[in-house]
């Protein structure tokens, strides 16, 4: 994907140059464009540097002639598959929503045709104000996406709305503009559960697994970006992803309650929870004290969140769910496909320790025809993507 980072006079431009990296090591070819007020901040030669890419506006190395001379704002905006524009000044936001072009970047802005983004970032009462929430507005009506900024200190030392969104939530809504979309995805609404869930015995200790929900999340992430209308019940500590609705659960029960309540409206379920089999049979409001002798701790059946959902589901929804096995890894697989009615289950080899964590995975896809081909070894994020791709061209 071609990325145009645009950097403008704000105390948050130095973070441009971490998400300029953060895009380049995801593949994304980026070039970046400063204003002169955002040189002031950073450096064309630094942003230059991390990308590997000319840094165009208010670079003085980057000379006026060229070997092939172009019409720079036209060749840069028809050259960009997504124009970001980070961090966002009230400045360029009110240039752009009423069509003021003095320098490069607010003129190409105007010359594009890609996908444009924004992510706003300045002092609390200026993001107020009427002019800047007018302005957003008109933005908005073009089409365009805006990253909101967020609550926290700001760089003047008070506390309020107008810091810059995560870079990595901001990265993400730049690929999530891009696409492309796949056409048996595009609009669908799709409902992924994703973690672990907890049972809790006292205040402080709880039942749970090694699942730290990663590939649900990445799930969640890639169905996203193909265009689907994502809804994400999760468990964990992990941050929600960006343009995912997501709803945070602790236990099976409450994990059940959610997706009971989204269900109906669903046309999918990409159930990738690692959902607790137990429960304690009682749950002491007080921490228990450590006592002599023998202990027995009773056990009960949590629900079965996907075999419930499979029995609610009406005409025309699909169920995808995944197994995790240390063994007999198809036959068991297939007994759990035809007992909970899914369309496909995607099995994981969890022996020796394998697919927990950061590490590359591989799932084997397996439907009432069969096994399929594996998909990976591959990072989670790539091989959600190629779950979400291999799911999509089935449906189509």
């Amino acid at each position: 994907m071609n990325i145009l980072l645009g950097i403008t006079g704000g105390i948050a431009a130095y973070r441009a140059a971490e998400l300029a990296r953060t895009l380049t090591k995801r593949g994304h070819v980026v070039r970046c464009c400063l204003t002169d007020a955002g040189s002031r901040f950073i450096t064309p030669l630094t942003l230059a540097s991390l990308t590997g890419q000319p840094c165009f506006g208010a670079n003085p190395d980057y000379h006026e002639w060229r070997p092939n001379p172009v019409i720079e704002h036209i060749d840069l905006a028809r050259w960009a598959d997504v124009a970001a524009v980070v961090p966002a000044t009230a400045d360029i936001i009110g240039k752009t929503a009423n069509g003021l072009a003095p320098d490069l970047l607010s003129t190409l802005l105007l010359a594009t045709t890609a996908k444009v983004l924004w992510a706003p970032a300045m002092n609390t009462a200026m993001w107020a104000h009427p002019a800047v929430r007018a302005n957003v507005a008109t933005l908005k009506g073009f089409g365009h996406t805006i990253v909101e900024p967020v609550e926290g200190l700001l760089a003047c030392g008070e506390e309020g709305a107008g810091k810059l969104a995560d870079i990595l939530d901001i990265a993400d809504a730049v690929e999530a503009l891009a696409g492309p979309a796949h056409p048996s995805l595009q609009g669908r609404r799709i409902l992924v559960t994703a973690g672990p869930t907890r049972e809790d015995l006292d205040p402080v200790r709880t039942l749970t697994n090694r699942s730290s929900g990663e590939m649900g999340v990445e799930l969640a992430r890639a169905f996203r970006n193909l265009g689907a209308r994502v809804d994400l019940v999760l468990g964990g500590e992990l941050p929600a992803p960006w343009g995912v609705a997501t709803r945070r659960v602790r236990s099976a029960d409450q994990m059940l309650a959610a997706c009971r309540e989204l269900w109906p409206e669903m046309d999918g379920l990409v159930a990738a929870a690692a959902v607790a089999d137990q429960r304690p049979e009682t749950f002491s409001p007080e921490k228990v004290k450590k006592a002599e002798g023998p202990e027995t701790l009773t056990l009960v059946r949590t629900p079965d969140v996907l075999a419930t959902l499979a029995a609610e589901k009406r005409p025309g929804q699909w169920l995808l769910g995944f197994a995790a096995e240390s063994e007999a890894h198809v036959p068991n697989a297939t007994a759990k496909l035809r007992k909970k009615g899914l369309d496909a289950i995607l099995v994981n080899d969890i022996g020796g320790g394998r697919a927990f964590g950061h590490q590359a995975n591989t799932l084997l896809p397996v439907t009432a025809a069969g096994p399929g081909e594996p998909l990976g070894p591959l990072p989670k994020d790539a091989l959600a993507q190629a779950v979400a791709n291999w799911w999509g061209d089935r449906l189509g």
